[in-house]
């Protein structure tokens, strides 16, 4: 927006001035030259105060700066919320002159004695002679100067105050004085600006005086209070701001009245109807006046700039709007001449009430409709220009539409939307988001909005600048030599026939727009590079990369068209490699790109870049240049290289190329040894009428354990036998490489025809041999071409190679390509292992196996290869952690590697050599299986056949081994009365006297241990022994087991299902008579047993059961309970209860036996007896079963009165119990 007026564009602010500041430097004099008669008429307003300085002054100035918002973003929300009015802060001397507001009498030779005495008007007034204006003029720029720059809406005066109080009297007299006077100069003025006085109180000064003369000052100056204010010394930076920002709130309502009032005279003006007389009337037949269409765009105006320094910006709109419609209907544009100076005056008032309108607009976020205005404006100047202007086929209408787009820019730009703010831009989530901003809600979306009626960022209008800044200039070249000679050089009728072609509207003249060679004139390419860098920034900052390349490639062009190879080079070089258009395919484009990056090459020497696009432009997608030889092979022909040899590695990620290859495999699966095939394909994609590209070799790497595959050139056919599809079988050899060591795998050289013409293929079978066994998958596919001046490598990835689908076969027809690997990657394939042909087995496998059960697996091989093979086996057990199950061999072999010893759970071995057909077998040990799980064997084996040693070949196999218990058992621990005699402490024992050995004398008590065993095993089973296992005694007491007392009828073998119960008998005697800790028991039952083997080869195995620890108590009383049946009477029973007290104290037990229906008995049915210390003592019931055949159930109720506790009775031999007591049976037949 520089070619307009700044007065007439800025955004218009409360105007404020500072008076009294010292080290500023003023620019009045610029300003007086610009007004009309401000040095000459205006009113001057002076002080004789010192201008002030120091820190506490320049801290209040720094404050005030800071509220100047001329230079400020517009920030219409932030306006909305802030209760201060952003202001225009202007620092001023002592002397300040104002503009006047009329002119001066015309001459008497301007007078006619008819006229009468003239009336007098604004220096600016269309009324007054001499005014820009006069006679009929709109507008003037110095209108907008004097009431932004010259007439304030307040001034606020910086005056010091004395902190001497000797002085303080003669000085505030003194201050009263200046006060007086500056406010009535600015009152004699005529201007009705807000009079503020800051009072900048000296160090030192007393604050309750100055409270006083601040008082006698208000009164003597006839001051309002709110217009006196007082800066304390003492303060802050941080306090003097806000004090500054107190003040300026205080300011907020009168600087709006302010401007309400000049909006209220303008109005009146307005509604008068009629127009001024002017001071002197114009001259007859020269000019008339102003219509009065033009006076109410004169009005209109006014009032939108009033409304705008009152920040209402609605209100503004609707009069710059008002005015825009009258200065584009039928009486004031149409009123005007096109060749008179006035239309461009109009033309340029249309321009700044559309920036004013759009402005308003982008205010309020109505970003729709300040574009459409936008658009709006340009068709109408479109239209004045056509009818009544130059027309648009001239330099002068492109600039000024390039100028028109860069003014929406830089409106954008002042005007921060949401949608176009900074941390937007920051946010690589939203940055999209700020691409155009979001229409309005009023626009509802089925009113199909046009794209470009949205608004997009400042870079889009850039772009459009720039476009119609290079169509002026190639306008201006058009321009003929004849009208290219300045005016003073040129005839008159050359100056007349230039003013009736060229629009000249804010834009040179011809002879400075397109000069001749010898003089110098407007710089068209500056102009638009730095446009386009400009739009580039906005567009990169969003990161829309297909614009940013066609910025870039115009700003190229730029350069080159200035000779600035290396601004050009360095321009498009960085974007070449990864340009998107190539990936887009968007041909034409890349084509230009490549052209101007292939000159800028040549220019600077780059030959590997120039091969590399020479290698693209050779690809038949780009339009053929006839001029141009397409010969790789020479593209470097004609440019002097370098002594260095250039080498250049290309990417299929990256360019388009012009060969194209491929390898596909024709089968999914292979195996390690045998013929794998696979196909080469290389297809030709070069210009139709190239030259044929001679490749000299060609890389192919595997991913996997297949060897690199190098094809050779070798001489070629002639062209007459070249068809255009050809299929080769290809004899590939091993080749050492020299930097290989003899432990890495050889490459694989074939000798190939790898000359390609246009159009043609190239096929060609391979034959691979894998050796080891994986996953292989094509790598890369290398084409070289390796010439005197030049080497180019040209990788292609598996991802990026064609007709990886395809398989290429002769047919009567020719060469013919069918579709293969149907729902599988054909650049893939799995190398089996080498199918082994040694079978393995395990002959003797069982179903089950059983705990701790040792397990001795053959493992037998039979060599079904037709060659010796060297074997080795493997064998590692699975099972779960924490398994303490131990793997061995039978013959205890050396393990193949002695780092296995140390891995658990696995062995080797070397079995050696086997011939053709013959078998061997090894035996495989499992001990130690204490748990009941299901193991997971893996036998394998890993052999070499004597006719290839290099190739492993393997085998395995896994078995399961499922190992369960073999028995389960329950058990019972039953109290026996003991049949010794407990020690009587009242007798020595002779035997213990006279051993010389210690021998136990504790208490005794004898128990049965009853284990009913049953079978789990689903075979019949061979039960040699069962045993009961002392583990451990706690307790101090020595124990003593019993064999086994079997309790069921005896067999050899025990089924799946069967019960073997026993009973043995533990004896338990505490080693001390003092001793009466209880004992605990950790017992097991060994289960000798063998399988049923028809050769009776079984071996022995021990199972050992887990039984619960048993608790004696010894030093507790017991009731026993047993039985006798009498011979003599059936049904008869002598039933005895032996009372033991192991206790040490004497101890009195109540006997009282319950009567029953069931029997009768004899004895005492209450009786008490009193137990000395570790005694025991039998008491006898007879009973007389009233029913024999049956359980009785005698009910002895015993309680010890020394502990006051019930004794359970405890049954022994023939007896059972329940809940309710002891059972005994009484037999039918009394035996």
């Amino acid at each position: 927006m520089d070619a307009y007026p700044t007065d007439y564009i800025t955004h218009n602010l409360p105007l404020i001035l500072l008076s009294g500041f010292a080290n500023n430097e003023y620019d009045d004099d610029s300003l007086g030259a610009e007004y009309p008669l401000l040095d000459q008429k205006g009113t001057v307003v002076a002080s004789d105060f010192p201008l002030l300085n120091g820190p506490l002054v320049d801290d209040l100035r720094s404050a005030f700066l800071d509220y100047d918002a001329s230079e400020s973003c517009w920030r219409a929300a932030d306006a909305g919320r802030s209760p201060r009015l952003a202001t225009k802060i202007k620092v001023i001397g002592r002397t300040y002159r104002l503009p006047p507001h009329k002119a001066g009498f015309p001459s008497d030779a301007d007078i006619t004695l008819s006229s009468g005495i003239p009336v007098v008007h604004s220096p600016i007034s269309p009324l007054t002679p001499g005014s820009p204006t006069f006679p009929d003029g709109l507008v003037t720029p110095s209108w907008v100067l004097k009431h932004q720059h010259l007439v304030p809406a307040a001034v606020v005066n910086i005056l010091p105050i004395t902190s001497d109080s000797s002085m303080s009297m003669l000085r505030d007299n003194q201050l009263k004085i200046e006060i007086r006077g500056l406010n009535e100069a600015w009152a004699a003025s005529g201007y009705k600006s807000r009079f503020v006085v800051v009072l900048v109180a000296e160090d030192g000064v007393n604050t309750q005086e100055l409270d006083e003369r601040m008082a006698n000052i208000r009164r003597a100056t006839n001051i309002d209070p709110r217009s006196l204010y007082v800066l304390y010394p003492d303060l802050s930076a941080v306090e003097v701001k806000d004090f500054v920002r107190s003040l300026l709130s205080s300011l907020h309502p009168s600087l709006v009245d302010y401007y309400r009032d000049l909006s209220k005279h303008a109005r009146r003006k307005r509604n008068r109807g009629s127009i001024p007389p002017p001071t002197a009337p114009p001259t007859s037949g020269t000019s008339q006046t102003l219509s009065s269409q033009g006076w109410n765009v004169r009005y209109e105006f006014k009032l939108g700039v009033f409304a705008e320094f009152r920040q209402e910006m609605e209100a503004a709109q609707r009069n710059f709007e008002a005015a825009y419609e009258i200065l584009f209907g039928q009486e004031v544009f149409e009123s005007i001449a096109a060749w008179h100076p006035r239309f461009n005056e109009a033309r340029l008032l249309g321009d700044i009430l559309a920036i004013r309108i759009i402005r308003c607009l982008l205010w309020s976020c109505q970003t729709t409709a300040a574009v459409r205005f936008w658009i709006n404006h340009r068709t109408n100047t479109e239209d004045i220009v056509h009818r009544k202007g130059k027309g648009t086929k001239n330099y002068g209408w492109e600039a000024w539409d390039s100028r028109w787009s860069t003014v929406m820019s830089e409106l954008i730009s002042r005007a921060e939307l949401p949608s176009f703010s900074p941390d937007v831009l920051r946010d690589p989530a939203r940055v999209y988001e700020s691409i155009f901003h979001p229409p309005e809600k009023k626009f509802p979306i089925s009113e199909g909005l046009l794209p470009w009626e949205l608004l997009h960022h400042e870079g889009y209008w850039l772009d459009r600048s720039a476009q119609h800044l290079i169509q002026r200039q190639a306008l201006a070249e058009k321009i003929p030599e004849e009208h290219r000679s300045s005016t003073n050089q040129s005839p008159a009728s050359q100056v007349v026939a230039k003013l009736q072609f060229y629009d000249i509207y804010l834009v040179p003249e011809p002879h400075i727009e397109a000069p001749n060679t010898d003089s110098s004139g407007f710089d068209h390419y500056s102009a638009i590079i730095d446009t386009l860098k400009t739009s580039l920034g906005h567009f990169a900052a969003r990161g829309q990369v297909r614009k940013v390349e066609s910025l870039s490639l115009e700003i190229a062009k730029c350069h080159i068209g200035r000779g600035q190879w290396i601004d050009a080079y360095e321009t498009l070089k960085p974007l070449w490699p990864s340009l998107t258009w190539r990936k887009s395919g968007w041909w034409d484009l890349m084509d230009e790109f490549a052209w101007t990056l292939r000159a800028c090459a040549i220019e600077l020497n780059d030959y590997e870049t120039l091969i590399w696009i020479y290698w693209e432009l050779l690809c038949e997608v780009f339009h053929p240049r006839p001029t141009w030889n397409y010969d790789f092979h020479h593209c470097l022909d004609g440019i002097t290289t370098s002594d260095h040899k250039p080498s250049l590695v290309l990417k299929a990620d990256d360019v388009i190329t012009c060969l194209s290859a491929s390898l596909v495999f024709e089968r999914s699966e292979g195996n390690v040894g045998e013929p794998l095939k696979a196909q080469l394909s290389i297809e030709s994609l070069a210009q139709r009428d190239s030259a044929p590209i001679k490749l000299s070799e060609v890389k192919i790497i595997f991913e996997g354990n297949l060897r690199p595959i190098r094809l050779q050139t070798e001489n070629s056919d002639s062209e007459d036998d070249n068809p255009k599809c050809r299929i080769s079988d290809v004899t590939l050899h091993d080749i050492k490489e020299p930097t290989e060591s003899s432990s890495f795998s050889s490459s694989i050289v074939g000798k190939v025809d790898l000359t390609l013409r246009p159009s043609h293929t190239r096929v060609f079978n391979l034959t691979i041999v894998p050796r080891e066994a994986g996953e292989a998958r094509i790598a890369s596919i290398t084409l070289v071409v390796k010439e005197e001046k030049f080497n180019l490598s040209y990788v292609i990835p598996n991802d990026h190679q064609s007709m990886y689908f395809f398989w290429w076969k002769n047919t009567p027809q020719g060469p013919r390509k069918r579709r293969i690997g149907k729902e599988r990657d054909t650049s893939m394939c799995r190398i089996l292992p080498k199918p082994p042909k040694i079978h393995i087995h395990t002959p003797n496998l069982e179903k089950y196996y059983y705990t701790n059960e040792r397990v001795a697996l053959t493992v037998a091989m039979q060599n079904n290869e037709e060659d010796v093979a060297e074997v080795a086996m493997h064998a590692k057990i699975y099972s779960q952690p924490g398994s303490e199950v131990e793997l061995s061999w039978l013959d205890n072999a050396d393990p193949v590697d002695s780092t296995e010893e140390n891995i658990p759970h696995s062995i080797s071995r070397n079995v050696g050599k086997l011939a053709p057909a013959s078998t061997s077998e090894v035996q495989l040990v499992l001990s130690n299986t204490v748990n009941a799980v299901k193991y997971e064997l893996e036998i394998s084996m890993l052999y070499f056949l004597s006719s290839d040693p290099q190739t492993p070949i393997s085998k395995s196999i896994v078995v399961d081994l499922d190992f369960v218990r073999p028995f389960e058992a329950n058990y019972d621990f039953l109290p026996r009365i003991h049949p010794q005699p407990w020690p009587n402490l009242f007798s020595l024992n002779e035997a213990l006297a006279t051993s010389d050995t210690p021998r136990p004398d504790g208490l005794q008590q004898k128990w049965i241990v009853n284990s009913k065993l049953v079978s789990f095993a689903s075979e019949p089973l061979d039960i040699e022994k069962v045993s009961l296992v002392l583990l451990e005694t706690h307790g101090r007491a020595v124990c003593e087991l019993s064999t086994e007392t079997l309790m069921t009828p005896e067999t050899p073998q025990i089924k799946l299902g069967d019960l073997r119960e026993s009973e043995f008998e533990v004896n338990v005697h505490k080693l001390s008579l003092e001793d009466r800790q209880s004992v605990t028991l950790d017992l097991s039952l060994d289960v000798h047993w063998r399988r049923t083997l028809s050769d009776g080869t079984g071996t022995s195995t021990v199972s050992s059961l887990a039984m619960p620890r048993f608790l004696i108590p010894m030093g507790e009383p017991r009731i026993l309970a047993s039985s006798v049946s009498s011979d003599q009477l059936p049904g008869l029973i002598h039933l005895d209860y032996t009372i033991e007290n192991p206790s040490i104290h004497c101890l009195t037990f109540n006997l009282t036996m319950e009567a029953s229906e069931h029997f009768a008995f004899s004895g005492s049915k209450t009786r008490a007896i009193q137990l000395v210390p570790l005694s025991r003592h039998t008491v006898r019931y007879s009973l007389l079963a009233f029913n024999p055949g049956m359980w009785i159930q005698p009910q002895l109720v015993v309680i010890d009165t020394y502990f006051n506790k019930t004794l359970r009775v405890l049954p022994t031999e023939g007896m059972r119990s329940d809940r309710k007591g002891i059972l005994v049976w009484v037999d039918a037949d009394g035996s």
